[in-house]
């Protein structure tokens, strides 16, 4: 904060004067100076300067006698001093001031105020009394306010007592000079004439008042002095003080004699300052005093009885002169240099002025008070980091000084204004002017863009509008251009102008950047464009930008299919968790408007479902050629899933999916009955028993892997001679019964077997009969092991045709067990035949044979031999090193007989017996590798 003070004396000088009539004509010259000035102060803004300021001129019509009671100026001498300031010299600043004197004109007539119209005497008055009439005033100074009165009528009762109050006031009052009878005249009218003393016309004017006798109250109040005056009130005293007791008499008894107080004055008495209490007579100060704004009062003072039927009463007069103190702060006027425009203290510089003990303005010091002080001047900056360096320096006359830059930088981008605060003291008051600097901006700036890459985006579905519904001139804003300037004004306004192209086009006025054609953005997805800025003010610097304008997308395409139609061949076992065909699809919109969702169009019942994302297509099962459709047509519908959605129902993506037929099926009969035969004993028989009609449901032939299937052909032997045993079917239903008590035998088999085993577990806890047991089962498995291998293997060559051609007489054995071993298609066989069984050929080192007990009885053995199966197969049946082979297309190969090994008695090493169809299934173990667990 920089604080510069300065002592000055205050002097009064004034320099020229000049004395002009009131109502003078305006915009006349009145004064002409030898040099230019400058008006500091223009009083009640009355005056100009003209022709290069040295002419003075007024600029209304003053009227000295208003100023008068205005208090404006005094009514005894209008005078005042208008402060001046030349710089004509350009080193230093002259100040001056001229006193200027508002002469009068008689311009007005004598005025009559406070007057009297109906006047009270008693009879009984004594000679001499004297009573108030009026006041007269002449709003005129000098010789033109100075008035003359004279009583027109009734001169032997009354006289005129004339008394000045100031140079144009007066206060009239008459003097009774002959006693009343009121019986003979009880009125009496005054007429009073006052005229000026003006030179060139004398002015007149006439006032009347009434006189009425009255039978009591013979004597009015008097006051003790004839007029009361204070020479000097200063103006600060405080409201409410008591300045002054007014005394009046009244010799008169009782309410006659009763005195009230009051003030009398023209204007409201409730803007007076003075008050008076009306039973004591002592004025008090009611309003705050002004001796800047007026310095003397007068006014009349009433001393009033209280005598009826009318009261009487009687004036006197108070004047009070005003003692200026210190209460006025210094005035500060400031006058700028030349160059730079002042406004209501403010001071408008532009920026970039060279400084160099730059002179900024001019100071005047003025204190309205009388009193002599000495004056104190600072300088404070109220802002901070201030760009400049600023001194105060004393003029060569009194009450001035100049204000400098001594260093700095005038830019406005940096420091838009500067504020600086002066503060004048005169001992006790102080008064503050505040001076704002402010920059005019000048065009030293080039405008500037938020980013050298502007992006814009738009919709292309705006420019489908455009084509639609073209309207004139239509242009679809994008956006706009804002380049920032640091400048202001009009040095920050710019012209816009965009690179010559097809699409877009620029408002050069608001930077308003636009479309002039329609845009695909499928076909044009950015434009890429460079602008600049221009300023419209010299020295128009330019700003170039490069623009993006990014079309956004809309859902203005339909999802296609790479192929509208296609035809794909499936194998009707392929897998379910593999795609059939991946359906490719495209849309020329962007993410979401160009994600394409997928979905079947086909038969609810058709095992088919599709990946809505990828497109794939899944079969929810797998086909069989054989039974279901063998061709599926599909309609795949596409749809996105941008808004509004977009989708392809016609002419949607069309797929055919043919099933091709694998060898995945055996050859089958065409009809079950043709594997019954009977063979009847009294028809002899040829080679050919049976002619097999087989179909097969694939498409192909000798299909790849090749398909087998094992048909089982009963023959049941009959005699058509003998009644139950003449059809296959009788045969079949003589040979059913026995089943069941075969079934009954079996499960009694089985019965004794569980026992067994549970003997057998019981006695191995006895170590030594267990032992025994043991040794005897080693024993005899032995001796079947060697008898079993010699049968086998000599058994190997026997013929199909040997044991078919026995007789039946000579096939009745007392006890026969049947032993053969299972192979893989004898597992068909059970599933078709009770009389088949399984046993593991799986090592020709350990074996599990199931034997079959066949009863002696003929009818069982009969029912055996009639059911014996004719096997189809071109596989190996070979056990214990044993083969068999042949062509498969030799009938002889196709036919197996079950080898029959006998044996006498079920050895001890048997570990499961079950009763099946009248017969016995016996588990037993051979080759001793788990003796402990038989």
């Amino acid at each position: 904060m920089l604080i510069i003070l300065i002592f000055l004396p205050f002097v009064a000088t004034s320099d020229y004067s000049i004395k002009i009539d009131e109502k003078s004509s305006i915009n006349k010259t009145i004064y002409q100076f030898p040099r230019s000035y400058e008006l500091l102060n223009n009083f009640q803004s009355s005056f100009n300067l003209t022709n290069d300021n040295k002419n003075l001129i007024l600029t209304k019509n003053i009227d000295r006698d208003y100023w008068c009671l205005q208090n404006i100026c005094s009514c005894d001498y209008c005078s005042f001093i208008l402060e001046l300031f030349s710089n004509d010299d350009k080193i230093s600043p002259t100040f001056s001031t001229i006193n200027v004197t508002i002469t009068d004109i008689n311009d007005h007539a004598c005025q009559f105020l406070d007057i009297q119209k109906n006047i009270f005497l008693s009879e009984s008055i004594q000679i001499g009394h004297r009573f108030p009439i009026a006041r007269a005033i002449d709003y005129d100074s000098g010789i033109n306010s100075q008035l003359s009165f004279k009583l027109i009528d009734n001169n032997d009762y009354f006289e005129l007592n004339i008394i000045k109050l100031s140079t144009n006031e007066y206060a009239l009052y008459g003097i009774v000079k002959h006693s009343f009878d009121r019986e003979l005249n009880e009125k009496y009218d005054l007429t009073i004439e006052a005229h000026d003393h003006g030179i060139s016309q004398v002015r007149f004017n006439r006032t009347k008042v009434t006189l009425w006798i009255l039978d009591e109250n013979d004597n009015a109040p008097k006051f003790n002095q004839t007029e009361y005056s204070i020479q000097s009130l200063p103006e600060d005293t405080p409201m409410g003080t008591e300045l002054l007791t007014i005394t009046a008499t009244d010799v008169d008894k009782g309410l006659n004699g009763l005195i009230h107080y009051s003030i009398i004055i023209a204007s409201d008495i409730s803007l007076f300052p003075f008050v008076i209490n009306a039973t004591t007579g002592v004025i008090s100060l009611r309003l705050s005093l002004d001796y800047e704004t007026i310095r003397s009062y007068r006014f009349l003072i009433r001393a009033s009885d209280s005598g009826l039927p009318q009261s009487l009463y009687t004036d006197t007069w108070l004047s009070i002169k005003i003692k200026d103190i210190n209460d006025c702060p210094v005035e500060i006027f400031f006058l700028s240099n030349r160059q730079f425009q002042y406004d209501n203290q403010i001071l408008s510089i532009h920026e970039n002025t060279e400084i160099n003990n730059l002179t900024l303005g001019y100071i005047r010091l003025y204190d309205r008070d009388s009193e002599q002080t000495k004056i104190s001047l600072s300088l404070v900056m109220l802002d901070k980091n201030v760009k400049q360096d600023y001194e105060v320096i004393l003029s060569n006359q009194i009450n001035s000084y100049k204000l400098n830059v001594k260093q700095g930088i005038f830019d406005r981008e940096l420091q838009t204004e500067i504020n600086l605060r002066f503060i004048a003291t005169d001992t006790l008051l102080t008064s503050i002017y505040d001076l704002k600097i402010h920059l005019i901006d000048l065009n030293d700036n080039p405008s500037e863009f938020s980013s050298n890459l502007l992006k814009f985006s738009v919709e292309e579905l705006a420019n489908y509008h455009m084509v639609d519904n073209l309207i004139e001139n239509y242009q679809l804003t994008i956006g706009y251009l804002n380049a920032f300037d640091r400048d202001e004004g009009e040095n920050a306004l710019n012209k816009y102008e965009i690179e010559l192209n097809s699409l877009v086009e620029i408002d050069p006025d608001t930077g308003r950047l636009f479309l002039i054609q329609p845009i695909d953005r499928e076909q044009i997805s950015i434009i890429e464009l460079k602008a600049k800025a221009i300023n419209i003010v010299e020295p128009k610097w330019e700003t170039e930008v490069q623009i993006q304008i990014h079309i956004l997308d809309v859902n203005d395409n339909i999802p296609h299919c790479s192929a509208s139609y296609q035809r794909i061949s499936i194998p009707e076992n392929f897998p379910i968790d593999q795609p059939l065909i991946k359906i490719n699809a495209t849309d020329a919109d962007y993410d979401i408007n160009g994600t394409i969702h997928c979905s079947l169009r086909i038969n609810s019942s058709w095992p088919f479902e599709i990946n809505y994302k990828t497109g794939e297509i899944y079969s929810e099962q797998i086909f069989d050629y054989e039974l279901e459709t063998k061709i599926f047509k599909i309609i795949i519908d596409l749809e996105d899933e941008g808004f509004p959605r977009k989708n392809q129902n016609i002419n949607a993506c069309q797929l055919e999916i043919n099933i091709e037929d694998i060898n995945d099926n055996r050859p089958e009969l065409f009809d079950e009955t043709q594997t019954q035969i009977f063979v009847d004993l009294q028809n002899p028989f040829n080679a050919e028993i049976v002619l097999l009609n087989v179909t097969d449901l694939d498409s192909e032939d000798y299909g790849i892997p090749s398909q087998q299937t094992i048909i089982i052909v009963s023959v049941a032997i009959g005699d058509s001679s003998i009644p139950s045993y003449s059809t296959f079917e009788k045969v079949q239903l003589k040979y059913s019964r026995p089943r069941s008590l075969g079934l009954i035998v079996g499960l009694s088999v089985l019965i004794v077997t569980f026992g067994l085993f549970l003997c057998i577990i019981i006695t191995s806890v006895l170590l030594r009969k267990h032992r025994r047991q043991h040794q005897a089962a080693i024993i005899a498995r032995k001796k079947l092991l060697c008898s079993s291998s010699q049968q086998l293997t000599s058994s190997g060559s026997t013929e199909t045709t040997t044991t078919t051609s026995l007789s039946i007489e000579h096939q009745h054995v007392a006890n026969i067990l049947q032993i053969k071993p299972t192979y893989w298609h004898e597992k068909y066989y059970d599933q078709h035949s009770s009389n088949s069984y399984n046993v593991d050929t799986s090592s020709s080192e350990s074996r599990t044979y199931k034997i079959l007990h066949i009863p002696q009885d003929s009818e069982y053995y009969m029912q055996y031999y009639q059911q014996e199966k004719l096997v189809n197969h071109g596989s190996d049946h070979g056990y214990h090193g044993s083969n068999e082979t042949g062509s498969s297309s030799s009938p002889a190969s196709q036919v197996s007989v079950r080898r029959l090994y006998m044996v006498n008695q079920l050895p001890d090493f048997v570990t499961r017996c079950k009763s099946v169809n009248g017969g016995f299934l016996i588990e037993m173990n051979v080759d001793g590798s788990d003796e402990d667990a038989r």
